[in-house]
């Protein structure tokens, strides 16, 4: 089995060594022994850009060195680092930083840069991994599902057993989902300290008007969210309750605790396109509402 962690590292490593040579996509996935395309979809999953990208954003940033503090040609710094040609230098380094590495040499301005990776920001779950969040605000929305009641001696295959019944049959029952594709995992966990959750597996709808008998709806209000993304090689199938434990774990000890925010509602939802996914590979999205620290808000 493929390890998420190590493939990005490997990934990462890979382009630090050869940032001075051209290096495609087929280079790095046929050194790895990775599909180019899964970790092309992980990589842009994970960080926001693809890995291509990343890779000229390397580039353009470690040339800043010799840029500034070198009388080297900019032919010879081009050269250096995979460039063809001077105007190609020219032409990529003014549209990643805005101005012409000829003002950059001679003028005080500030740019900003990209930095390798730091390997220590990724979180590695089982076979999924995790690098910055990232910020969502959405207006009201409706869901509808099955609601069930768990309580925590249940075991760790609840929720997954629940879900895959949604998905796989209640879900029919639903006839005006938006988009029947994407799952959600709502998770009211008001009741924790009593021992139990209430977990509705669900798909969302432009309204509650119009709910088959069993079928549970709820309005989630606009909230201001931070979103943790899991990727990696695991089958949507496969997702447990103790994995999505370890997951919201690392959320609230290293990011809420330590950031300027707190938890906003006591409900979090699980969003998982299945579009994306396949039989060894799933991105999994994790919505915790947030406020400011101290903020007070009317719930």
């Amino acid at each position: 089995m493929i390890d998420s962690k190590e493939m990005i590292v490997a990934c990462i490593n890979y382009i630090e060594r050869n940032i001075g040579e051209k290096i495609s996509l087929d280079d790095i996935s046929g050194e790895i022994g990775v599909s180019k395309y899964y970790m092309h979809r992980m990589f842009k999953s994970l960080t926001g850009e693809s890995i291509i990208e990343y890779v000229q954003s390397r580039k353009l940033s470690s040339s800043i060195n010799e840029l500034v503090n070198s009388n080297m040609r900019m032919i010879d710094i081009a050269m250096d680092y995979g460039f063809d040609h001077e105007q190609s230098y020219i032409r990529a380094f003014k549209k990643r930083f805005g101005y012409t590495p000829f003002k950059v040499r001679s003028e005080q301005v500030s740019i900003n840069i990209t930095e390798k990776i730091n390997i220590n920001d990724i979180l590695s779950v089982n076979n999924s991994i995790t690098y910055r969040p990232f910020y969502v605000f959405r207006q009201k929305f409706y869901i509808a599902g099955s609601q069930y009641k768990i309580f925590s001696r249940s075991g760790d295959n609840m929720a997954n057993f629940y879900g895959r019944q949604f998905f796989y049959h209640d879900k029919n029952r639903i006839e005006n989902a938006i988009k029947d594709k994407v799952y959600y995992g709502y998770t009211d966990w008001s009741g924790h300290k009593d021992g139990y959750i209430y977990y509705v597996p669900s798909v969302e709808v432009p309204d509650l008007s119009s709910l088959q008998e069993g079928i549970t709806g709820i309005s989630i209000p606009a909230h201001k969210y931070v979103v943790f993304r899991f990727v990696g090689f695991f089958r949507p199938d496969d997702i447990k309750g103790r994995q999505v434990g370890r997951l919201l774990v690392h959320l609230y000890r290293n990011w809420i605790t330590n950031s300027g925010f707190q938890s906003a509602a006591k409900f979090r939802f699980e969003y998982i396109d299945t579009s994306l996914s396949n039989d060894n590979y799933c991105e999994l999205d994790i919505y915790q509402p947030i406020k400011e620290r101290n903020c007070v808000v009317n719930e």
